[in-house]
């Protein structure tokens, strides 16, 4: 029996103000539901989400077209860039920002959306009508995308039919992907050895932060290869299972096989390069009775990293008067003893200022390219390319003048800012706008003090902000430990203190190498290494 609606019992859908959608939905509020009600909801869900699905594609794709169709006002005498993709860059950045997403997943969702509207116009149809989910289509897109062009219709045609079992079932997503690929092997015109060759090219190694001070590790290798280095990592851990006191378990001995590996270091009866452990196919070398007892693997990893991480630590912590965070560049935050441990480990320790009077933060129209010592604090300010929703590193990103220097704009931190290179180009193309802002009184006037503030304005002119990386809020206030510091050797000592001792030393530009009989920080309470 049907609950008849009425506004106050209605969980509604109402479009926003200029949003492209129309009228309202609505469906019972859930405590006054009857059972078949739910149920009802429930399977009719997906086929909502289906049409939306369709109904965003063919959004995105008009996006896209006017995207090409806009004449962009575009700087005189720049090189081309981004390979001649500008429209579709320029697709990608605007669809991240207006869903609040990666751009990662917006060039999905574009690539997606212009083969649904051009090449798989029937399975368009199929999602729009709820016949399908978009994990189907997206199935279909993505087999299809290594076959021909001249070949990528009638796949996705044939898919199409294959979603549904004979009974007229839909397969699941994970059955249907199955369907999809054993269909493209045999729908493929191009032998597996052209196609493996292809793939190849594709091959590389990701990072993916995970929760409580853990990293996610993949790798897309050839076969062989991929299966052989599996086999040496698993050939370790069994042998080393058998030791005698070892507590770990299988999974736990092949993770540590493989961080000892990355990192160089050498595994107990061979060397860092395993060739003394096991022979060059990856199997394991045991005696016929499998009775040995192989080397412990060693669970602590941190004596092998050495500077090639940055970790921005609070002074108090490294001192061992606190037991906050510290946070590790690229991943986040990391507990008090792992931080202390990798500085007592760096052969140098930098020391980063975040005020006006710690660093030389302008240097005007005398040099283009920022000094080291800006730099780094500029590194330190930015944490990752400036632009809303960007996570690239700032160290594998450039360094731009947010008013051009061939417009007049200096080398000063209150002008300079991390772009990664599709940023820096849409913005050196004049395709997005950028302006810093000073910080404000509040009567509304303007002190000189820089803040890292970033305004951008994307070609459909909507306006997002970003801040610099909020330090306080990864490692807690600033509080300054209750000793003095010493005093580097040579260091000035600062007016009015005749003890010799300065509470907060002069910052210097030049890096100091680390004591390791008597470690100790410089300069502000809060320091990278």
């Amino acid at each position: 029996m049907q609950t008849e609606l009425t506004a106050p019992e209605a969980n509604m859908f109402a479009p926003r103000h200029g949003s492209g959608f129309r009228g309202r939905l609505w469906a019972t509020d859930p405590s006054l539901m009857s059972l078949e009600e739910a149920a009802a909801i429930v399977a009719e869900t997906p086929h909502l989400m289906a049409w939306a699905s369709a109904v965003q594609a063919a959004a995105v794709e008009r996006v896209r077209e006017g995207m090409s169709e806009v004449p962009a006002a575009t700087r005189e005498g720049q090189p081309e860039r981004l390979d001649g993709n500008v429209a579709h860059a320029l697709t990608v950045t605007e669809v991240a920002l207006l869903q609040g997403t990666s751009e990662a997943a917006a060039a999905r969702l574009v690539n997606t959306a212009r083969e649904l509207s051009s090449t798989h116009v029937a399975v368009m149809d199929a999602l729009e009508s709820g016949d399908i989910t978009d994990q189907h289509a997206r199935t279909i897109v993505d087999q299809a995308a290594s076959l021909p062009e001249s070949a990528r219709e009638a796949f996705g045609i044939a898919a199409l039919a294959a979603a549904r079992t004979r009974a007229g079932r839909l397969r699941t997503p994970g059955e249907f992907r199955r369907t999809a690929r054993d269909l493209r092997e045999k729908m493929h015109p191009e032998s597996i050895q052209v196609r493996k060759r292809a793939a190849a090219q594709e091959r590389g190694v990701w990072l993916r932060p995970e929760d409580d001070g853990m990293v996610s590790l993949s790798a897309l290798l050839p076969a062989e290869t991929g299966m052989a280095f599996y086999r040496r990592i698993d050939a370790q851990a069994p042998s080393a299972h058998r030791a005698p006191g070892e507590h770990r378990t299988l999974p736990q001995l092949r993770a540590d096989t493989l961080a000892h590996l990355g990192l160089g270091a050498a595994l107990p009866g061979g060397s860092a390069d395993g060739s003394a452990d096991s022979p060059a196919d990856g199997s394991a070398q045991s005696p016929a009775d499998g009775s040995a007892d192989g080397p412990a693997v060693p669970e602590d990893m941190l004596a092998s990293v050495r500077a090639e991480v940055v970790v921005h630590v609070p002074a108090s912590v490294v001192l061992g008067s606190d037991e906050g965070t510290a946070y590790l560049d690229g991943y986040g935050v990391v507990d008090a003893g792992t931080a202390r441990r990798l500085a007592a480990e760096a052969p140098t320790w930098h020391r980063i200022f975040d005020d006006v009077d710690g660093a030389p933060l302008r240097i005007g129209r005398t040099a283009y390219r920022p000094p080291e010592p800006l730099r780094r604090f500029l590194r330190y300010r930015d944490g990752t390319c400036r632009f809303p929703g960007c996570t690239r590193p700032a160290e594998s990103s450039d360094i731009d003048h947010t008013k051009e220097w061939q417009d007049g704009g200096g080398t000063d931190a209150d002008n300079l800012a991390h772009l990664c290179a599709r940023h820096h180009a849409l913005k050196s193309l004049a395709l997005i706008q950028a302006r810093q802002e000073a910080a404000r009184t509040a009567s509304g006037g303007q002190y000189d003090e820089p803040t890292g503030t970033i305004v951008f304005t994307t070609m459909l002119t909507y306006e997002r902000t970003t801040t610099p990386a909020d330090r306080d809020r990864m490692l807690g206030q600033r509080d300054m430990p209750a000793q003095p510091f010493p005093l580097l050797p040579g260091e000035p000592v600062s007016d009015g203190t005749p003890d010799g001792r300065a509470p907060c030393p002069r910052p210097l530009d030049r890096e100091q190498p680390l004591d390791r009989e008597q470690p100790h920080v410089e300069g502000q309470p809060e320091a990278p290494f």
